[in-house]
């Protein structure tokens, strides 16, 4: 296409100079008319080719725009189904999400009042804490007292046991007057006291004999002492519980034994003896089951007594070392009813 552009230039350039010149001879004028015929031919078939070449354009252009037509058509249905279905999604999740905002919102709630549970809770453990130490603290003190209480307690009884003890050592009597002792005691004594019944009326009721021990087995020595005292002949069973000791110490029946014996002394007012002969119980038989008995009846001793403060601390001895028992049911009232 070029080329024919140059040719027709050149044409058009000869043509110039011959009607300039106007001596250019008919054979070059044949040369030129042939030029300019191929020229011409050359424009017709670049005419023909720009034409076709259009028509092609044209054809594309109108297939590309209906193909645009088409891709627009499709892209407004898929636009129309896609906001369809957008529209549907944000439906469903706005039903979906309501429940779940309710959960969220409830969820939150409680976060809320957990959290203001944790505040209460760690405001009562601050406080608990607290209260414990100062507890504690107290206990402890209160303990050390006690114990120094209870040693000062333990002290007093050795005193007196060392006290009563004395006595008796300065006091020993010969075998013949042991003798003589033992024979007064199957008959009415005028040092026995007698209670309010048999001093109105000595016929009502005879002192049961007391009976020798060292002609019974110990389960019949026991048996003959714990009768005696049964029958409220308290003197008569103290001394033979005593004799019992003295000959069986160690028999199965040795417990109850010091512990009747206590109460001998207790029902008879002498209550440094009591207490003396409870501790017995404590002492040599810690795991026995007259312990908590002995225990209790110290402090109903010590109350005897008017010693209220030792009272107290065997009470609560009582109720530490046996809540669950009888004995501390009653070491409690008892605590409750002093002042």
């Amino acid at each position: 296409m070029k080329s024919s552009s140059k040719r027709v230039s050149s044409f058009l350039f000869l043509l110039f100079l011959f009607l300039l010149g106007g001596c250019v001879g008919k054979t070059d004028f044949d040369a030129l008319r042939r030029d300019q015929e191929n020229t011409s031919k050359e424009l017709l078939a670049v005419q023909r080719n720009m034409y076709s070449l259009n028509t092609d354009i044209r054809g594309q252009l109108e297939d590309l725009k209906k193909r645009t037509a088409d891709l627009r058509k499709e892209v407004g249905e898929l636009n129309t189904e896609v906001r369809s279905k957008v529209g549907f999604l944000e439906k469903e999740m706005e039903t979906s999400s309501q429940p779940m905002r309710r959960h969220q919102a409830d969820l939150g709630a409680r976060v809320d009042k957990l959290q203001m549970d944790v505040q209460a809770l760690m405001g009562r453990f601050e406080e608990g804490k607290y209260f414990a130490e100062k507890n504690f603290q107290e206990t402890k003190t209160l303990r050390e007292g006690h114990q120094t209480k209870l040693e000062d307690l333990d002290k007093r009884i050795a005193d007196m046991k060392k006290s009563l003890e004395t006595p008796e050592k300065k006091t020993d009597v010969p075998e013949k007057e042991k003798a003589e002792k033992e024979t007064s005691l199957e008959k009415p004594s005028a040092e026995t006291p007698a209670k309010p019944e048999e001093a109105k009326d000595p016929a009502s009721k005879i002192p049961e004999k007391p009976v020798k021990t060292a002609a019974l087995t110990p389960d019949d020595a026991y048996k003959n002492a714990y009768d005696l005292y049964n029958k409220g002949n308290i003197p008569a069973a103290r001394e033979e519980f005593k004799r019992f000791l003295g000959a069986h110490p160690k028999s199965k029946y040795a417990e109850n034994a010091h512990f009747w014996l206590g109460e001998c002394y207790f029902s008879e007012k002498k209550y440094d003896e009591a207490i003396l002969e409870f501790d017995e119980v404590i002492k040599k038989f810690p795991k026995g089951n007259k312990v908590p008995d002995a225990l209790y009846r110290q402090g109903m001793a010590f109350l005897e007594m008017k010693d209220t403060m030792n009272a107290k601390l065997i009470f609560k001895e009582v109720v530490k070392r046996y809540p669950k028992s009888d004995q501390a049911t009653r070491a409690r009232k008892k605590m409750q009813e002093l002042p």
